[in-house]
């Protein structure tokens, strides 16, 4: 089926070093189970939105947060791995689940130093979440990158076009000239012809067209009487 694609930019959410999943050491995100996308390995605890949308939820750890684009993309922030007991105790989250975000606004704070202390890992996975019937990949760019600047990957969506749409469009403008042309071929005579048919249905014009009559004839009697007089005048 033909189409057409669009692409979507997914930017950093945080600052660092942008990796690919297959680094990830942990094979929910390194074999894609949940999606693909890429890691960071983050220089900074600043967790910024990666889109424009809305916040889908925050993980009661806050350990991940989720995003939703106005088009309808979901994207996966996971700081960590194993980090749950870290992210609860000391992350800062400014954001609730619904809230309206634009991408680079400042979502959440985590410690790192704390990651470090108990020597957990801090890379961090964004993923395009898997879904049904799903027409997307994506493009990744590694390498290092400003949280809420730098583009860590492109979303590119297939748009499956309609083969009917083509066909139906074009018809229902053809359509329209049509019904004018119709309406434009009631001639003057079609028109006249109805009023006429109305007209006469109206009991008060019988009256006015027999008065016309009457006079019209006493008209036509008094010519005829004139006329004779003067005929026998002339004799």
């Amino acid at each position: 089926m033909a189409g057409k694609s669009r692409e979507f930019p997914i930017y950093a959410p945080m600052s660092g070093q942008v990796v690919s999943l297959a680094e990830v050491p942990d094979k929910t995100f390194s074999d894609k189970t949940m999606g693909d996308g890429v890691a960071i390995i983050p220089a900074e605890g600043q967790l910024y939105s990666p889109v424009s949308g809305y916040v889908a939820a925050v993980a009661e750890a806050k350990h991940a947060i989720g995003f939703q684009t106005e088009s309808g993309l979901n994207i996966l922030v996971h700081v960590g791995l194993e980090a749950h007991d870290i992210t609860r105790e000391t992350t800062v989250v400014h954001v609730k689940d619904g809230q309206r975000v634009q991408a680079g606004d400042l979502v959440a704070e985590y410690n790192l130093d704390a990651f470090k202390e108990k020597e957990i890992n801090t890379i961090t996975p964004v993923v395009l979440i898997n879904e049904k019937d799903d027409n997307t990949e994506i493009i990744p760019n590694v390498g290092q990158v400003l949280a809420g600047a730098g583009e860590i990957f492109k979303v590119v969506e297939i748009v499956a076009q309609d083969e009917q749409e083509p066909e139906e469009q074009p018809q229902e403008h053809e359509e329209k000239p049509e019904v004018q042309e119709e309406e434009a071929s009631n001639s003057l005579l079609d028109l006249f012809d109805s009023y006429g048919a109305d007209y006469f249905k109206d009991p008060k014009n019988l009256i006015k067209l027999g008065v016309m009559f009457v006079v019209t004839v006493g008209v036509l009697v008094t010519i005829f009487v004139l006329l004779g007089m003067y005929l026998n005048g002339g004799k």
